[in-house]
């Protein structure tokens, strides 16, 4: 097995943290993972917005709880806010121009993201569910912008989780 298969099986989705602030640069570093990712024509359509001070951090658990999930989120230590930005395919590509590649191209980087902040010792949870409304108003991101994600981020106060998928079987169709 690799390492990085191993590090692939150690990711889980956190929702218990440690009292143990986050340390700024080691948020540097997952976003810096994040930016290592493939995207379609390197156009790179994210922004980060990073809540690392207890205030901030207050603020985005608040604006990160539904009325049934997260409700475990003002554990985390740090939440980082995703936006989804304008991302100009070049003209020479007539094809890729005909398709919106972003929601794919985060993805890929909130992955990288999620497995630095594995290797770092660090538990992460990716949200789906937000005010997007409040949490722009709260960190003066601009309204024309969309919040794609946000990752809440902390130590892991529990031991890792047995990881369960599909056996292989199931997912897998060979063409022929």
């Amino acid at each position: 097995m690799t390492e990085l298969i191993k590090l692939m099986k150690q990711r889980q989705s956190c929702r218990h943290y440690s009292d143990k602030p986050v340390e700024a640069e080691k948020i540097v570093s997952c976003i810096n993972a994040a930016c290592l990712a493939p995207s379609a024509c390197n156009t790179q359509p994210y922004h980060f917005y990073v809540a690392h001070a207890p205030e901030a951090v207050a603020v985005a658990a608040e604006y990160c709880k539904g009325e049934k999930v997260n409700k475990w989120v003002s554990e985390a230590k740090a939440f980082v806010i995703i936006t989804q930005e304008h991302a100009e395919i070049p003209a020479a590509n007539s094809e890729a121009r005909k398709r919106d590649f972003r929601q794919y191209d985060i993805g890929l980087a909130i992955e990288n993201f999620c497995l630095e902040a594995t290797e770092l010792g660090l538990g992460t949870c990716i949200l789906g569910v937000f005010n997007e409304e409040k949490l722009k108003a709260s960190f003066r991101i601009p309204s024309h912008k969309s919040i794609a994600l946000v990752i809440a981020m902390g130590y892991p106060a529990d031991e890792q989780r047995e990881k369960k998928r599909k056996p292989l079987e199931e997912v897998i169709t060979y063409l022929r």
